[in-house]
């Protein structure tokens, strides 16, 4: 009996956080989600990907970013990622802005834009996720996501 009503309280708590989860993570509305700034995230997204194909892994200019997003971009690093992502999934071309979230904590100031992507010689390059801090513009992170882009509800 005490086993049955482990496993429902279990099901119980699985099925809350998933009918919970999207409140976490909500759709950016009015100046966090402006022209401006999907313009520069995804330049940067395309800027990056660009320096890969080109295999320049200088210094990046005109960006403002995150001092340990910067110290991971340093040349070898840069380097080592590009070689990863040309030889695994070559060319990459990033396309449209499918979604742009943000976390519902207030501890985090981070916002998400993801845009759809493709690859020259893999399918399962659906989309290139940039992160952007709210307060400053300054970007945080750029990285090809495991799971399938979705087109947000609005």
């Amino acid at each position: 009996m005490m086993r049955h009503f482990y496993i429902l309280s279990m099901v119980l708590m699985i099925l809350m956080t998933v009918s919970c989860a999207s409140k976490y993570r909500p759709d950016l509305k009015g100046k966090n989600r402006s022209a401006e700034r999907i313009k520069l995230v995804k330049n940067f997204a395309t800027d990056y990907f660009a320096k890969c194909e080109k295999r320049d892994y200088s210094e990046f200019q005109g960006y403002k970013m995150d001092i340990n997003f910067k110290n991971k971009l340093n040349p070898e690093s840069l380097q080592r990622s590009c070689e990863y992502y040309n030889s695994r999934y070559g060319t990459i071309t990033i396309g449209e802005l499918t979604d742009a979230k943000s976390n519902y904590s207030p501890k985090d100031f981070l916002d998400y834009f993801i845009f759809k992507a493709k690859a020259s010689k893999s399918d399962s390059v659906q989309s290139v996720r940039v992160n952007i801090y709210r307060d400053n513009n300054m970007l945080e992170r750029i990285s090809i996501p495991r799971y399938r882009a979705t087109k947000s509800k609005r």
